[in-house]
């Protein structure tokens, strides 16, 4: 492609290259970060289960351990199904952006039910004494809670709105993107040239969003680093990883088919 070639065109295949970032960019957040279903499918692998059963177990062994007849139980430890059943709560109720976190409320409800019934196996009847024991450390797990997960509750409290605007984003990015390429094609009068220009306006793309996404990652590592508690900090590491994998796989599969393109088109050059 000659300079002229690309100085007739270049704004437009830069108006192109910012609308396919910005759809793609979109696109990916819309179907992981703002996707309930996807954050579930992240936390309850093996790995992420593990961390936070270790961190919930640690917390509530300094909690419900307290009460000396509930001390020899081991109920109080729970089980992988019942972190991956309390994670699912957690994030359904993140998701629905309810101001009042129950996840407190849904661990302390599992393990009192766990206490109960090891205590009857153990011929012990101290079931009101596990109940005011857990209801005495109800506002200490509140506080664990809101600690750890209160300012993603509060970032996601419009996550209605928020998925509407990402949504209305990318159909505008679209349509631009159609009309763009729409004017592109009749001033170039080749399909070729065309393909070639697409091409280059996915190179452009990928070397856009490749750029966004290093402005993105380090900063909320770096917050990642700075004020998250040691239990959570692996947890959100391997979120925020799984996250940022979906974006530089797709950005690498755009990058490499824009080139095969931009590489086989090469030949239809302006005279």
């Amino acid at each position: 492609m000659s300079k002229t070639g690309y100085k007739r065109h270049g704004f437009t295949i830069f108006l192109l290259s910012g609308c396919l970032m910005v759809m793609v960019f979109m696109g990916i957040t819309l179907s992981t970060v703002l996707d309930g279903s996807y954050v579930k499918r992240v936390l309850t692998n093996d790995n992420n289960v593990a961390l936070i059963r270790n961190y919930t177990n640690q917390k509530l062994g300094s909690l419900v351990n307290s009460y000396s007849p509930i001390n020899n139980l081991s109920a109080t430890t729970l089980s992988k199904s019942e972190v991956k059943k309390i994670i699912n709560t957690s994030v359904d109720e993140l998701y629905d952006g309810n101001p009042k976190l129950n996840t407190g409320d849904a661990i302390l409800g599992t393990i009192g039910d766990n206490l109960k019934s090891e205590s009857k196996a153990q011929g012990l009847n101290i079931g009101p004494e596990i109940d005011e024991t857990l209801s005495s450390n109800k506002g200490i797990m509140d506080q664990i809670v809101n600690d750890n997960i209160g300012p993603i509750n509060s970032a996601l409290q419009n996550i209605k709105q928020i998925r509407g605007i990402v949504k209305t984003i990318i159909l505008v990015a679209a349509i631009l993107f159609i009309l763009l390429a729409f004017r592109l094609r009749l001033k170039v009068g080749s399909n070729m040239l065309f393909l070639h220009h697409i091409g280059t306006v996915g190179i452009c793309a990928s070397i856009l969003l490749a750029i966004v996404l290093v402005f993105i990652y380090y900063p909320v590592a770096t917050y990642i680093t700075s004020n998250v508690e040691y239990g959570v900090k692996d947890v959100l590491y391997n979120i925020l990883n799984g996250i940022f994998t979906n974006y530089i796989s797709i950005l690498i599969m755009m990058f490499v088919l824009s080139i095969i393109d931009w590489g086989s088109t090469g030949k239809y050059k302006y005279n």
